[in-house]
């Protein structure tokens, strides 16, 4: 890995650590409860594109890590909320973006999966089974915050694009 490689993916991971802690602190209450945009979901585009899905789990996985570290507690359950989630939404990225889906759908799919990764860690670790009558409302949060992030990650590649 070249030095620039490695200064680029630092700072994609400082700025998903940074969207994530700013987005943990505004209190936004969405109509589906537990919707949020996931900003650091930004960064996850732009490196599966630029890089690939090594990195991108790399990044994915670090942050997850950091996040429970500075933030939800390491081994937690809600961090295993948000390994499942992500864990699910860059694997489904990567094979979506293999389709030549646009930047947007792969971001949608990426949001959907990650909603039924968190899901599916919920049901697991607090054996509620009922949750899934969830999934349904979740994934229609999760089509708007894909829309959301797969427009600015598409904008934000084309600009990229222009300056790397």
């Amino acid at each position: 890995m070249t030095y620039q490689k490695l200064t680029r993916l630092s700072m994609y991971l400082t700025l998903a650590i940074i969207f994530s802690i700013l987005e943990s602190m505004i209190p936004i209450n969405y109509m589906i409860p537990g919707i949020k945009l996931g900003c650091a979901n930004i960064i996850l585009v732009l490196v599966l594109y630029q890089y690939g899905i090594r990195e991108a789990l790399a990044i994915a996985v670090l942050r997850v890590i950091l996040m429970g570290i500075l933030r939800t507690g390491l081994f937690s359950v809600t961090f295993f909320f948000s390994l499942f989630g992500t864990l699910f939404s860059v694997i489904s990225m990567y094979l979506t973006k293999k389709t030549h889906l646009s930047v947007i759908g792969v971001s949608i799919v990426g949001a959907i999966f990650h909603s039924i990764g968190q899901l599916l860690a919920a049901m697991l670790f607090l054996h509620l089974h009922m949750l899934i009558y969830y999934l349904p409302w979740m994934i229609l949060g999760s089509i708007v915050t894909g829309m959301i992030i797969g427009y600015l990650s598409q904008y934000l590649l084309k600009q990229l694009e222009k300056t790397l």
